[in-house]
């Protein structure tokens, strides 16, 4: 098949030529599928890091029924690897509705993994911030799709095999494989010149898409997603949009000049403006939000539930650290430690199955646990509250004070401790257990 040179795509020797020889060697490295989970896990997502290889999509889909739809999107680290794998993942993160996100390019033209300062989100070994053949195939499926680094080339077989057959056999082979990735791409709306160019381009070299490109192909929504929740949740006629365009830009001036402000009448105009914008936004979270609990519950074919993979039992043990040395933890379990105010504290980011956790002392205790704070999962189902209710007064017997609807308290020997459910936060509502030790 023929090159095709196009003002869309720079084609990459050298360097990557090594990383293909590399990223199809499941000797030299495996892959890593993690959840990423952000503090009490009212963000989440899945990372996939490292070479793909056969055995990760399962590894995938058990990550994602423990997260019961909670995983909203797929970060792509991957240099390659197995193909057919990949189009497996990729077709499930298409199917169960998730973003996916590449890495940025920064201004020398290299991959850039910062994330924003989100530490849990980055790639453990920074020679996986890359996006690229295999990586490439997982990553078309999002239905949001971010990152401007992509590195492809075709799908191809590993030494072995391929070698013993006959030329004719060779050429059926190939040809069933490069069909194969053409239908996968032609499912996941690649357009067709750029799958010309990807199977054009052969296996010991890559080509770069450049941003002009990914910026109109693989960037942000899918056309009939955009369309649809545009549809669904427009408060902003198109020129109320420019107004507020306008309005954003004139305040952006008004930083660096006294001379340039808005109206009382503009300001109350603005303010009107920011109710509907935000409307619009809370609609958009929402329709995704529902539209991603639909796809799971066709897919795994059950309804998620935020309390089917949960091991309500980390409750009441959380009273086991109070009086323990942040010392003696940090030696046996892996905390973070954070200072502000003068105090110190243990934080843990909650897990698929356990609720985020912060071990805090005192000034009279310096780095002696002295209360424990937990968080559940936002927007907690009523099933999910009594289970941790019946969980606790299973630990440590019926409750001793509260409201039993809000709150409910238990008073003993060792400790205090308080269950509340809080109707509102960024987040939405929420469950937080603190224990105090006596």
């Amino acid at each position: 098949m023929a090159f095709h040179f196009r003002k869309t795509i720079k084609y990459v020797f050298g360097v990557l030529s090594l990383l293909n020889l590399a990223a199809f060697s499941s000797a030299v490295l495996a892959a890593d599928i993690r959840p990423y989970i952000s503090g009490s896990g009212s963000y989440r997502e899945v990372i996939i890091e490292g070479v793909i290889e056969p055995g990760d999509y399962e590894t995938f889909l058990k990550i994602m029924r423990e997260n019961q739809a909670q995983i909203s999107g797929a970060r792509i680290y991957s240099p390659g690897g197995d193909f057919q794998e990949a189009m497996q993942i990729g077709r499930a993160v298409h199917a169960l509705e998730l973003a996916s996100s590449a890495p940025m390019r920064d201004s020398s033209g290299h991959p850039n993994c910062d994330n924003g300062g989100f530490e849990g989100a980055k790639p453990s070994d920074p020679k996986n911030c890359t996006c690229a053949s295999a990586g490439f195939f997982i990553h078309i499926g999002g239905v949001h799709r971010g990152g401007t680094y992509l590195a492809v080339h075709r799908p191809y077989y590993t030494k072995g095999k391929f070698g013993t057959l006959s030329q004719a056999d060779a050429k059926k082979a190939f040809d069933a494989l490069q069909d194969s990735a053409r239908e996968y791409m032609q499912e996941m709306k690649v357009p067709k010149h750029i799958q010309e160019d990807v199977l054009g381009t052969s296996s010991d070299k890559a080509m770069l898409l450049d941003e002009k490109a990914i910026k109109t192909y693989f960037w942000g929504d899918l056309p009939y997603r955009h369309e649809w929740m545009k549809n669904r949740c427009s408060k902003l006629s198109d020129l109320e949009t420019e107004k507020l365009d306008n309005y954003s830009q004139r305040l952006l001036m008004a930083r660096k000049s006294s001379d340039v402000s808005l109206s009382q009448t503009e300001r109350e105009d603005l303010k009107g403006l920011q109710e509907k914008q935000s409307e619009e936004l809370s609609c958009a979270v929402a329709l995704d939000k529902q539209s991603r609990i639909d796809a799971y519950e066709k897919f795994f074919r059950s309804k998620p539930s935020d309390s089917a993979s949960q091991n309500f039992s980390k409750w009441s043990e959380a009273a086991k650290y109070l009086g323990r040395r942040f010392y003696e933890i940090t030696a046996e379990e892996r905390f973070d430690e954070e200072a502000s105010f003068g105090r110190t504290s243990l934080k843990r980011p909650a897990t698929a199955g356990a609720p985020s956790i912060r071990l805090g002392d005192s000034n009279e205790k310096s780095k002696v646990v002295t209360s424990v704070s937990l968080i559940g999962t936002s927007n907690p189902s009523p099933e999910y509250v009594q289970k941790v209710i019946t969980s606790l007064s299973g630990a440590w017997g019926k409750r001793s004070g509260g409201n039993g609807t809000t709150d409910w308290m238990w008073i003993k020997k060792e400790f205090s401790a308080k269950l509340e459910l809080f109707p509102t936060s960024a987040s939405g509502p929420f469950l937080a257990l603190v224990i105090d030790g006596k």
